[in-house]
């Protein structure tokens, strides 16, 4: 019975990333409805700064209701201004003009190779080390999404400008990834991550809005019920709640196995697909599907089918004892 307490927090320390992470490829995942009703007469930059600064607006209200403290040095407001700059500004402007010169199903390859700039930036930024499964694990994911999405891909190859868009979508990803880094540092530094989202989602609106008003957009607002109903899903469910629980993710397990999420949410966009557009399924597809899905296990569940195996095995019951010890002491 005296090592009975410790496995409340081990238990706690394997599951919860799994169902953080089920949790945000459900919100991510769900996000293309919210985008599908907002497309209409407002630009796409525009639509990014409202969804932002409601989002921080959401953010900042919890953080009030809950006391939490919100004063922070300067030099810790300027690494929330770059991750505002670098994950809420660049990589969304980027991606919704993206979307605009190729079909859903290549942005969604091009944001899940976020998986690979994370990689590198763990080593680059971070000193993670890189490991053959991961790396492995990667590359299958991105292939498997190139099955699922394969007939859109293959009927959408001619198009004159989707050059500029696989670009567009290259800079989106490579921003995205840079603010995981960012924030990952943020998260080692001990910056909360409730107060750290809701001022790095502030600055990050204030620079769209800027940015907006450089190029002489009009902030005009479709009074629509799908429009508004789209915004406030966005800024909530697909921003304000998804991002606090990607970042707490990112920081127990780095940016390199958090990103898989962005492999994984278009499953989830196609199963919604399926429901209400009809999306017909090809064999391709399927297998596709099964190679995200095992890419996915591996990282996510690998190293505790591993140890279940070591335990379970003759002879093996000490070595697994001995690999599981190390994170028993650190809880």
């Amino acid at each position: 019975m005296a090592g009975a307490p410790a496995s409340g927090p081990t238990v706690q320390r394997k599951t919860l990333p799994v169902l953080l992470f089920a949790l945000i490829v459900a919100l991510w995942g769900s996000t293309w409805i919210g985008i599908q009703l907002q497309l209409g007469s407002v630009d796409p930059a525009v639509s990014v700064a409202y969804r932002f600064l409601l989002a921080q607006a959401c953010m900042f209200a919890w953080c009030f209701a809950r006391r939490l403290p919100l004063r922070f040095p300067g030099t810790t407001h300027l690494r929330f201004a770059l991750v505002g700059l670098l994950q809420y500004c660049g990589n969304y402007v980027l991606f919704y003009y993206a979307s605009d010169h190729m079909v859903s199903g290549l942005v969604s390859i091009v944001f899940a190779l976020s998986v690979g700039f994370n990689i590198l930036g763990g080593v680059a930024f971070l000193g993670r080390k890189v490991t053959l499964s991961v790396v492995a694990a990667a590359g299958s994911g991105v292939l498997g999404l190139v099955l699922v999405f394969w007939q859109e891909i293959s009927a959408a190859g001619g198009s004159d400008t989707l050059a500029i868009g696989v670009l567009l979508g290259v800079g989106g990803t490579a921003s995205f990834s840079l603010g995981n880094i960012v924030s990952a540092k943020n998260h080692q530094a001990g910056l909360p991550v409730v107060q750290a989202t809701a001022w790095s989602m502030l600055y990050g609106s204030l620079f769209t809005s800027l940015g907006c008003l450089a190029t002489g957009q009009r902030f005009t607002v479709e009074m629509s019920w799908s429009y508004l109903a789209g915004l406030a899903y966005l800024a909530l469910f697909g921003s304000a709640f998804a991002y606090v629980a990607y970042l707490t993710l990112l920081g127990w397990i780095g940016p390199d196995r958090a990103a898989f999420a962005t492999v994984v949410f278009p499953l989830v966009s196609l199963l919604l697909s399926t429901i209400f557009e009809d999306y017909s399924w090809s064999a391709l597809a399927f297998v596709g599907v099964a190679v995200v899905l095992a890419a996915n296990a591996v990282i996510l569940v690998g190293p505790q089918l591993r140890t279940a195996a070591l335990a379970l095995a003759p002879g093996r019951k000490e070595v697994a004892a001995t690999r599981a010890a190390p994170g028993q002491q650190e809880r």
